[in-house]
């Protein structure tokens, strides 16, 4: 399934200066945003030392402050024979449920729709559904269905707190109730949306909202297929394909000229490849076909199709460091950036704010201490997460190991871009760079 890595890949330590900035590319000194550089060296050296170590290919980071960027550096293999690049393209896959959660909230904002409306409004195959409920051991049935105490509503797909599931959690959180209706996913073809069905995105919507929920709504946080929803809303509220809206509305007016759910033919030879990782030397880069591993299913492959179907509002935008920095400076403004408002600065108050999932823990990639506001998760204090930022970070991550994180306090936004799974393994490494990243301050 795999081929082995080239053999130079173990003296490939690469700090790329070469290819020439696009125009819109302008980096300051450190020391004029109040960072550090002697201090950022100790990014290039945790970096440095994980290609060579040969635990992942190579990475590009970057980190603003301020407004402008001080630090972007690509280290190692963006494939077999191919240095990194700081213009490399990567799947960022769940890095695009903020952008999905951006074009909900522009419609928001146009009074096309309000959080608190119940999603069968625009999808009626939303009504009358039910919540599975595990039956003790020994009773007739194995689970019964209740009515749903109050319909999904459009805030619970933004916060996850819809009862919708992913499959692949149910390898990492196995229960009974989990079991029942991930196997009722299966049997009515529902996918994680890492391997796309061939076919339209509205389709398997549908279907899972036919399915069984798995708690009531608003009253447990799971992760799951709710963006793959929001993604499809989009398309029934605006009357636009999902990915026409955001390529419009969101990564033109961004200037966010490298994003795409489908690349460019010509954008080809710039999207990184997958490398697979046991983190203890043994480094091959992936074939591009499906990795499944019991639930869970990625296909690397699917970056190079030209077109299709299934529009993951969850997974499937190719994106780039720079890119993905003039996404979060909008952010970070408060919902514009060069003249262009995105967003209302009331409505990015509301998506960055923690109580929308009340007493709730978003301990998914976090600890306790994180909540989930309407699209990431959101530092709420210290005593729990010691290695990260500020009170009122906010940040999320990608499965083929990528990660961002937006400090307001310190106007501070960190980018890491990896392709390495499996990626559970860089928990240790992201939070590593964000340690470099904050220790960088330096007034």
């Amino acid at each position: 399934m795999y081929q082995k890595i080239l053999p130079f890949l173990s003296f490939v330590v690469i700090a790329i200066t070469t290819p020439v900035f696009a125009a819109d590319y302008k980096l300051s000194k450190p020391e004029e945003v109040g960072l550090s550089s002697e201090r950022l060296i100790n990014m290039d050296r945790l970096i440095d030392e994980h290609v060579s170590q040969k635990k992942i290919g190579g990475a590009v980071v970057l980190v603003a402050r301020k407004g402008q960027i001080a630090y972007f550096r690509a280290s190692g293999l963006a494939d077999s024979g191919k240095a990194m690049q700081r213009d490399t393209i990567f799947r960022i896959v769940s890095m695009t449920k903020p952008i999905t959660s951006t074009a909900i909230m522009m419609l928001y904002e146009q009074g096309k729709l309000l959080l608190s409306d119940p999603v069968s409004k625009y999808i009626p195959e939303f009504r009358n559904q039910k919540v599975l409920v595990p039956q003790p051991e020994g009773s007739a049935f194995p689970y019964k269905l209740e009515p749903v105490k109050r319909e999904v509503q459009i805030r619970d797909l933004l916060a996850h707190t819809s009862g919708i599931l992913y499959l692949f959690l149910n390898d990492v959180y196995p229960s009974p109730g989990r079991n029942m209706v991930v196997q009722m996913y299966k049997e009515a073809g529902i996918t994680d949306g890492f391997c796309r069905p061939d076919e339209a995105i509205g389709e398997m919507v549908k279907r899972l909202a036919r399915l069984p929920l798995y708690a009531q709504p608003g009253e447990v946080w799971e992760y799951g297929l709710n963006s793959d929803v929001l993604g499809y809303l989009v398309e029934v509220v605006s009357g636009q394909k999902f990915d026409s809206f955001v390529e419009e509305r969101i990564f033109k007016p961004l200037k966010m000229n490298d994003s795409h759910f489908y690349l460019p033919r010509e954008k080809l030879h710039r999207l990184a490849a997958v490398w697979k990782s046991d983190w203890q030397g043994g480094l091959v880069r992936a074939d591009d076909k499906p990795i499944v591993v019991g639930d869970l299913c990625l296909n690397p492959g699917d970056a190079r199709a030209q077109s299709g179907k299934y529009l993951s509002g969850g997974a499937s935008v190719l994106s780039t460091a720079y890119d993905y920095f003039r996404f979060t400076q909008m952010y970070l403004n408060g919902g514009e950036l060069d003249g262009v408002r995105i967003l209302g600065r009331k409505s990015v108050e509301l998506m960055t704010a923690t109580n929308h999932s009340g007493r709730f823990d978003a301990e998914f990639l976090h600890s306790k201490g994180w909540k989930f506001g309407l699209g990431f998760a959101i530092q709420q204090d210290r005593e729990h997460a010691v290695d990260s930022g500020d009170i009122g970070t906010y940040e999320w991550a990608g499965i083929y190991s990528t990660r961002f994180s937006v400090d307001p306090k310190e106007q501070k936004i960190t980018i890491f871009l990896s392709q390495t799974n499996p990626f559970g393994h860089h928990f240790e490494l992201w939070d590593k760079v964000l340690v470099q990243s904050a220790s960088a301050v330096a007034d």
